[in-house]
């Protein structure tokens, strides 16, 4: 019974043989591949300097600035490369150092390091003794000057480099990966070792083949080669001819549809196989996962072939087939865009991203830059602070500061700029005042995070740490004032708007070299008239930067791409100023610090949890920082967040995956405990309510008391589900069930990334927690729709078929 089957299957398949487009396929197939195999790489050490090395501009020019001008620099590591670059450039950055307003090229200032690569006449030992030397370069210093190779002379330059203007680049990895072509190099390099080059192929640049290589090009050949079985099958002596033979109807459509997909079935295991093996032999990247892509795509095919099918049944026209077909595509690649649209401009940007609580009234910042607050009778966010997509401003997490006050910052253009642009002031959102933001203190410049420690405010930036009582910034945001919108000096009395009455602007030149100076360390994030720096003598900070306070002490946990430290702050009250406050450093471990990987920290009564990515979640004592139990993270999962979870040695943990899981330690065991919510973005223990804030769903929150021990269950005290707006009511209600109807074809890449990549989440941005971005593929949903459509259109055709009398 089968072979009749199989003769219709071989049919088929032999007419699609006997068609040139399909050769005209295998040849450029053929071609493509074989213009691709002289592809090669090599790794080297990271050395040359790009323009987009520069993290901000602004600080590396009040740094060199500083060197040139400032005489205490005159023989340190700063100011010893400062006099190394060109003229031109010293006579601008002394031009910023008197206060004028100069725009100097990073590309100018990428190609001046460069020079100084092979030219080490700069370097003085006892000058760098001082600077920040990670072990990479320590290593590098020991190597003997006769046995370095000239990579590694490089590399040691740029880490010395780095080591003067600290917090100035963006952390790079220690090798790059480089292109080559017969034997020529691209003239561009990736910025990235070899792990993360796999991972760009696998979650990257595969799902793009799969979208246009495999999703259009031989999705479309495929098409025009299979429209003309059916409508040919249709021919009167042909139907009759099979018709006559013990088939039935619908298995006959089923097996010339079978067929069809053979040929593509043909097409793309040439195709993908062959960019297996050059992926293989010529990049090392044995992936066999890579295969999953030939079923895929021809899964995707079928998808498309179906309404092929029909429409040929229909009007019998290879022609009309091919045009029906392709109106399909258009419609569902309309609706895939439409819907990323939604997802980009609509739900994206309110998605939660931070959260801070004063008993029950809420305030968030959300993806796109915005400060809402929960208006409890309309049952909706507010805009406290308004967002601008266009603008990319940050929003410095919120954190209460006393009762119904909460500080935060916007830093405008913060995702682009570390520094933004304009100043950068703190605000203070008054609980009386409806919680309208009042500027205060002048922020360090680069401030990404306030903590609070006792009764101070700390302001970490990448220059350091920065510190003032939480009474100064209160008092200095005018709360309470008889007209807050009064503008006031330095000393708390109200000053006059009136141009008329301001103090005149004294000229570059009657400012002294102090007053320089001061005003260069400020530009470079450096220290304000009310927050001074709290750092022990020696020690800087070095991205990526992670700070939280010990509860119930004076003590911050302080994590510096590989150094962990214990850091005792005494209180506000003991010194006459914050400034003459001495900091103690209590315990110090230095780590692996040669990846400057992502890096997640919390801290929990007694305990401290880090979790760097790619390597095993640490749980270490807060105290001596000792590492207590190492352990994987679940699933394979990359942590998003952390919060210790009270006093206990609990902690809830955030994965890419959008779960929260509950870790819990029991001698050298770590107990999980999954909670049941979905889609989260964001978590945060409220430690006045002892809740756990689970931000899921875009932006309901659910507040949660955690159990005493690890098998206790959590319950949901208090949930939050705001009403929709305009826009994201016709999201919820017109688009998402357009969407759902409507097969996501598109989304079928996503699906090849987490067969091929082996991860169906996945974290990236910058090593900053703020710049980071959660990136979860759609693996089910895209089949399931896809299924759904393909049955339900082999179900109609095979119908139409069966009844009509053809």
């Amino acid at each position: 019974m089968i072979k009749p089957y199989l003769a219709v299957i071989a049919d088929s398949f032999h007419s699609a043989l006997a068609s040139r487009i399909l050769w005209i396929a295998f040849v450029a197939i053929w071609i493509f591949l074989a213009a691709l195999a002289p592809i090669g790489y090599h790794e080297d050490y990271t050395t040359t300097f790009r323009w987009f090395d520069l993290d901000n501009g602004t600080q590396m020019k009040a740094m060199l600035a500083r060197g040139l001008v400032d005489p205490k620099e005159s023989e340190t590591a700063l100011g010893r490369l400062a006099r190394t670059f060109p003229d031109d450039i010293q006579r601008k950055l002394r031009q910023v150092a008197r206060g004028e307003d100069v725009r100097i090229d990073k590309g100018a200032l990428a190609d001046s390091l460069n020079d100084s690569l092979d030219d080490e006449s700069w370097y003085d030992q006892q000058a760098w003794q001082t600077t920040v030397r990670l072990r990479e370069l320590r290593e590098l210093d020991e190597i003997p000057e006769d046995e370095l190779t000239t990579p590694q002379r490089r590399r040691r330059a740029r880490l010395r480099i780095e080591a003067a203007l600290p917090g100035v680049f963006t952390a790079m990895s220690a090798r790059s990966v480089t292109l080559s072509y017969a034997g020529f190099d691209f003239p561009a390099f990736f910025l990235i070792g070899k792990e993360q080059f796999v991972s760009l192929i696998n979650q990257f640049v595969v799902p793009i083949m799969m979208d246009w290589l495999l999703g259009f090009a031989l999705i479309f050949l495929g098409i025009l080669v299979t429209a003309s079985i059916v409508p040919d099958m249709l021919q009167p002596g042909s139907l009759h001819l099979l018709l006559s033979k013990p088939i039935s109807r619908t298995m006959l459509l089923l097996s010339k549809f079978v067929g069809g997909c053979a040929f593509v079935f043909l097409c793309v295991t040439q195709l993908v196989v062959g960019l297996w093996l050059i992926a293989g032999f010529r990049l090392d990247i044995w992936n066999a996962r890579m295969l999953w892509c030939i079923p895929v795509a021809v899964f995707l095919f079928a998808v498309f072939f179906s309404v092929s099918l029909l429409a040929g049944l229909r009007w019998r026209s290879p022609i009309l087939s091919i045009g029906v077909t392709c109106m399909f595509g258009a419609f569902v690649l309309v609706i895939g865009f439409i819907g990323g649209y939604f997802d980009a401009l609509v739900r994206g940007p309110d998605r939660i991203a931070q959260m801070s609580f004063d008993g029950r009234d809420v305030v968030a910042t959300t993806r796109g830059g915005q400060l809402k607050r929960l208006d409890p009778a309309s049952n909706q966010w507010d805009e406290v602070i308004e967002g601008d997509f266009r603008r990319r401003d940050l929003i410095v997490p919120p954190v209460r500061i006393a009762a119904g006050k909460i500080a935060t910052a916007r830093i405008r253009g913060g995702r682009f700029n570390l520094y933004g642009s304009g100043s950068l002031d703190l605000l203070i959102l008054d609980g009386a005042q409806d919680w309208q933001p009042n500027p205060g203190l002048r922020l360090p410049n680069g401030t990404r995070r306030l903590v609070i420690l006792g009764d101070q405010l700390l302001a970490l930036n990448n220059a350091g740490l920065m510190a003032t009582t939480i009474d100064e910034a209160i008092s200095e945001s005018g709360i309470g004032q008889s007209d807050p919108e009064q503008p006031r000096d330095d000393s708390g009395g109200e000053r006059s708007s009136d141009p008329a009455d301001a103090e005149p602007v004294p000229s570059p030149e009657s400012i002294g070299v102090t007053a320089w100076i001061t005003d260069l360390i400020r530009m470079q994030g450096g220290a304000t008239e009310s927050f001074h720096s709290i750092l022990p003598r020696g020690v800087t900070l070095t991205d990526p930067v992670r700070v939280e306070a010990v509860s119930g002490t004076q003590s911050i946990i302080v994590y510096s791409r590989g150094r962990l430290m214990r850091l005792e702050l005494p209180a506000a009250a003991d010194a006459p100023s914050t400034e003459d406050a001495t900091t103690k450093l209590t315990a110090d471990v230095l780590m692996d610090d040669n990846s400057a990987a992502r890096t997640t920290m919390a801290v929990s009564g007694p305990s401290v949890l880090l979790a760097r990515a790619d390597e095993p979640i640490r749980w270490i004592d807060a105290t001596t920082l000792e590492t207590l139990v190492q352990f994987p993270v679940p699933e394979d999962q990359t942590v998003v967040a952390a919060e210790g979870v009270g006093q206990a040695e609990r902690f809830a943990v955030l994965t890419t995956d959008g779960r929260v899981r509950i870790a819990t330690r029991s001698g050298t065991d770590v107990v999980w405990t999954l909670l049941p919510q979905r889609e989260v973005t964001a978590i945060k223990f409220d430690e006045q309510s002892g809740h756990l804030a689970i931000a899921h769903h875009i932006d309901s929150i659910d507040f949660v008391t955690i159990g005493n021990d690890a098998t206790a269950a959590a319950t949901v005290d208090r949930t939050i589900r705001p009403s929709l707006t305009s826009w994201r009511s016709v999201d919820r209600y017109l688009i998402t069930p357009l969407r759902t109807l409507t097969p996501q074809t598109g989304e079928l890449s996503q699906t090849v990334a987490a067969l091929v990549s082996g991860k169906t989440s996945f974290a990236i941005g910058g090593s900053s927690e703020e710049d980071q971005e959660v990136v979860q593929l759609k693996v089910l949903r895209p089949v399931v729709s896809c299924s759904l459509f393909l049955a339900v259109m082999l179900t109609v055709s095979s119908l139409y078929f069966a009844r009509r009398d053809f």
